[in-house]
């Protein structure tokens, strides 16, 4: 993820075992900053909420964790942790949360989702949508959408209180994240890529 300061210096931000949550200068590679904060793998993306980064950890034993580290003003500033989930608050390992409206809307690898206060990581709402989960979540309007490993597709409204729109089966495992653009859905099922026009 690309971060950009007051001054507008660009940082890269990444999340590794190693070094936890940390930046780098865009231009140079040079390692502004870091905060240990995992200690299982990071196969997610870290995500960017104003001048906080997100990031997850976790693996298919469990122990998933989800931290929010606040990203340093300056260079003698140091980076802070802001809150951390865990597995029972759906952590996710492999899928990435999806942000919308300061919301994260989350799944975690065992098919629970809740949505969180990106700011504070107050949880919303919870609910177990049950599967195993390796695509990330998205959103679409005020649609979220989510698809197990076995192929079922569910759509929730994307809002702070919990809402189940529908199930549809896809016929085939997914396990690649969707994709959406200009009114078209594109989704990777088994081994064929299908294009979903929205209706209108």
């Amino acid at each position: 993820a690309i971060y950009t300061d007051a001054d507008g210096a660009a940082q890269v931000i990444d999340a590794n075992t190693g070094n936890g949550m940390f930046g780098l200068d865009a231009n140079t590679g040079k390692m502004l900053w870091s905060l240990p904060v995992f200690d299982m793998r990071c196969c997610s993306t870290p995500l960017i909420v104003g001048d906080i980064a997100i990031g997850s950890s976790g693996s298919g034993g469990g122990g998933n964790h989800l931290v929010a580290v606040r990203i340093p003003k300056t260079a003698g500033e140091k980076p802070t942790q802001l809150y951390r989930l865990e597995n029972k608050d759906a952590a996710p390992y492999v899928p990435t949360p999806a942000l919308k409206d300061g919301r994260l809307f989350m799944i975690g690898d065992k098919g629970i989702a809740a949505c969180v206060d990106a700011q504070t990581g107050d949880i919303l709402w919870k609910e177990r949508i049950g599967g195993n989960f390796g695509a990330s979540p998205i959103v679409v309007g005020d649609k979220l959408l989510l698809i197990s490993l076995d192929g079922e597709a569910t759509i929730l409204r994307a809002s702070d209180k919990f809402e189940e729109i529908g199930r549809v089966d896809l016929g085939g495992p997914v396990g690649a994240t969707p994709a959406y653009s200009q009114g078209r859905l594109l989704l990777r099922v088994g081994d064929e890529l299908r294009c979903l026009a929205r209706q209108s």
